[in-house]
């Protein structure tokens, strides 16, 4: 509750935003592309300011009408216009920070590391010893891969990309800014696909438990209906259990 007070306030502060900015922020957040993480315990969703921009840039308010000028002309107009919907509180900019590996972990390398070269002097030892019969088997072994290149060429292995493990942490300089800066969302209205659902489930909730005042011939076709679905279900029920010895057969 005192979150949404100060929210309020901010938003207060700086004016409430309007119906064009309200409708370009639900635009952006339902069409910019969008990942999640955590940010402070919390789960949120942000946004790389140059898709935004571009995605802007591909909307109807960037086609001019007749008798009206376009809203996004350049780049430089979407970012002006972010800036406002950043200062009305829309979103606001994060900061990536790569995550450190715990000490446990470095401890367990550099121990690694330590016996491996511990193992890489051993082995120089014992190859001084044996020379003449290591360089012998070494020019066997590379005839044989060189024998084995030739019958099967391949293309050399990639080394897999490893991801990058990084968090979330507020900016302090809060600005919009064109390139592969992030920001998260504090807007998050409700989508209509989301709205619609909820308002058929309702209903149908709501007329299920009206069933008894429906009329004579409706209620006689839902009974229909259930008996036809419940047959339905029995066959599919009766096919499956008539196959399974004739597979246990065949096997």
């Amino acid at each position: 509750m005192a979150e949404r007070r100060r929210h309020k306030k901010r938003i207060q502060e700086v004016g409430e935003p309007t119906k064009e900015e309200k409708a370009v922020a639900k635009y952006l957040r339902f069409n910019c592309p969008t990942k999640s993480t955590n940010m402070m315990g919390h789960r949120v969703d942000y946004f790389v300011a140059s898709k935004a921009v571009d995605s802007l840039m591909d909307s109807k308010w960037a086609k001019a009408k007749k008798g009206e000028e376009a809203l996004f002309t350049t780049r430089e107009s979407v970012v002006d216009y972010c800036n406002r919907l950043l200062k009305k509180q829309f979103f606001h900019r994060a900061l990536k920070v790569m995550k450190k590996k715990p000490e446990k972990d470095t401890k367990k390398e550099k121990e690694k590391e330590k016996a491996k070269s511990d193992s890489a002097k051993e082995e120089d030892k014992k190859g001084k010893k044996d020379k003449d019969k290591d360089k012998k088997k070494d020019v066997e072994a590379i005839d044989t891969k060189k024998e084995k290149s030739d019958e099967s060429p391949g293309s050399p292995k990639k080394k897999k990309d490893v991801k990058k493990k990084f968090k979330l942490e507020p900016h302090d300089d809060q600005l919009f800014l064109d390139g592969n800066e992030v920001y998260v969302w504090i807007y998050d209205p409700v989508h209509f696909k989301t709205f619609a659902m909820g308002l058929i489930l309702v209903i149908a909730v709501i007329a299920a438990t009206l069933f008894p005042l429906w009329p004579a011939e409706m209620r006689v076709g839902v009974y229909y209906l259930s008996v036809a679905a419940g047959c339905f279900v029995a066959s599919i029920l009766l096919l499956a259990v008539g196959k399974t010895p004739h597979c246990t057969s065949l096997t």
